[in-house]
């Protein structure tokens, strides 16, 4: 759990009577907020993304462009961020009418101080469940993710038919493989395929949470249990409920939070840190690992108890050098990927590029495939890709250019290639190509989601 000192909740404040506006900013200072004041709602929009508030305290009579004006704005362009409005002619109508475009409550002036506290407190709790709410939702969107052929190679086709008979049974699974073979592909296959599918499916990337953080984020967290838990936040169990969550990279996970995380695999019971009592879930775990977990149970690195829980049933994914009859399907799936996010559908390889990409040992398997298509798409000339681009792109070096000239001047391409190129020269080790990078683990996997990396 965290002990640090949380981030101060900032509170923007619109209000035009000088008097009040000062009252309202020591009194909301007192309460612990940092207080942005502003005298007029001119701007307001361009203000809030710079404040980056918590809450605002709006005055509906404000000269210039009304407040009711201002509410609907704020709703529109940050429905997530809560509203309070206040005026000194309040009437049912105009609360009825702030509410309706989206106020989060009404106050009345002189606006009492035992009733502004509460308020706004429930208000920021507010926005911060929203928030989360939000955050989880987009945690279950990636099971949207267009599937991958696995392949018809006949290690893929085996893999294929037992991954359809474990789909169709309730039991935990291990999913095992070198790192960049693709489990989290085969997670998401497995989903699909099961009566869950429709339901949400979560991953969790053990490796980039911080260990102070591991247990509110698996379980969630009730208001107050520590320092910065300035709300109610729902855990990723939770969030999964009646669907599947997928632990990729388990061998990470810090022993201390392991007991609590086998008997929700067992039981299906989880707390929330600073909750009195469990709570029952329905989700199906499949846990992923690149690392030998049998051998860091005989040394002390992982529980036996989790793993025997965890390890019902198995799935090794082979390594792609072990299928390469499968790398057409999956070279090409790819590149159709980056031909749809480039607007460019005539992007195609010739057999001898295919070929010449079979050619290769593959040692950051799937994954490295996945980002030499990447390079390829970015690079070379096209539509038609060679061989020679092949060798040129994908396995050596480009040609020549100016000293200090670029691949290519959009920000997002240079970013993925750098991280392409980190995880190529580390084999596909994510903490290695991190330190390589001189980022956060946990950032390293924030961007490649956020680039769409499956694997």
């Amino acid at each position: 759990m965290s002990t640090g000192t949380a981030p101060r909740t900032t509170v923007l404040l619109v209000e035009d009577d000088p008097s009040l506006r000062t009252v309202l900013s020591r009194e909301l200072g007192r309460m612990g907020h940092r207080v942005v004041a502003r005298s007029d709602g001119t701007e307001l929009l361009a203000e809030v993304e710079q404040a980056e508030p918590d809450a605002v305290v709006l005055d509906l009579h404000l000269p210039g462009t009304p407040g009711m004006q201002l509410l609907q704005e704020l709703a529109a362009a940050h429905p997530d961020l809560p509203v309070l409005v206040c005026t000194g002619h309040g009437t049912v109508a105009l609360a009825v009418q702030a509410m309706q475009h989206g106020a989060f409550d009404f106050l009345t002036k002189p606006v009492s101080l035992d009733v502004l506290e509460p308020v706004v407190a429930r208000a920021i709790a507010h926005g911060r469940l929203l928030r989360d709410n939000r955050r989880l939702a987009a945690l279950s969107a990636q099971a949207t993710t267009t599937a991958l052929p696995l392949g018809t190679s006949a290690a893929a086709q085996q893999l294929e038919q037992r991954l359809l008979r474990i789909a169709a049974v309730p039991q935990h699974v291990l999913i095992t493989g070198e790192s960049g073979a693709g489990k989290e592909l085969v997670a998401r296959r497995l989903h699909e395929a099961s009566p869950r599918r429709g339901r949400p499916f979560v991953v969790v990337h053990c490796g980039a949470l911080p260990a102070a953080l591991v247990e509110s984020e698996l379980f969630g967290h009730k208001k107050g249990a520590f320092t910065g838990a300035h709300g109610d936040r729902l855990g990723l169990f939770e969030a999964a409920d009646g669907g599947t969550l997928l632990l990729d990279e388990i061998g990470e996970l810090p022993l201390a939070v392991q007991p609590a995380l086998l008997r929700a695999v067992q039981f299906g019971e989880v707390r929330a840190i600073g909750r009195d009592q469990p709570r029952t879930v329905d989700v199906r775990v499949l846990a992923a690992t690149h690392r030998d977990l049998r051998q860091a149970c005989a040394a002390g690195q992982f529980r036996d108890d989790l793993f025997y829980r965890l390890a019902v049933l198995e799935l090794h994914v082979p390594p792609l050098r072990e299928r390469l009859a499968d790398l057409p399907a999956l070279a090409t799936a790819f590149l159709q990927q980056e031909a749809r996010a480039a607007g460019r559908s005539d992007l195609h390889f010739t057999a001898a590029a295919l070929e010449r990409l079979q050619s290769h040992g593959w040692p950051g398997n799937v994954r490295e495939l996945q980002h030499a298509v990447v390079r390829l798409a970015v690079l070379a000339d096209g539509p038609a890709i060679t061989a020679e681009d092949v060798a040129t792109y994908a396995f050596g070096t480009a040609p020549q250019r100016a000293p200090g000239a670029l691949p290519t001047l959009d920000l997002d391409q240079l970013e993925r290639l750098a991280i392409q190129e980190a995880l190529r020269r580390t084999e596909g080790n994510k903490p290695q190509a991190a330190k390589l990078l001189g980022v956060a683990l946990k950032t390293l996997y924030n961007r490649l989601h956020a680039q769409g990396d499956p694997l």
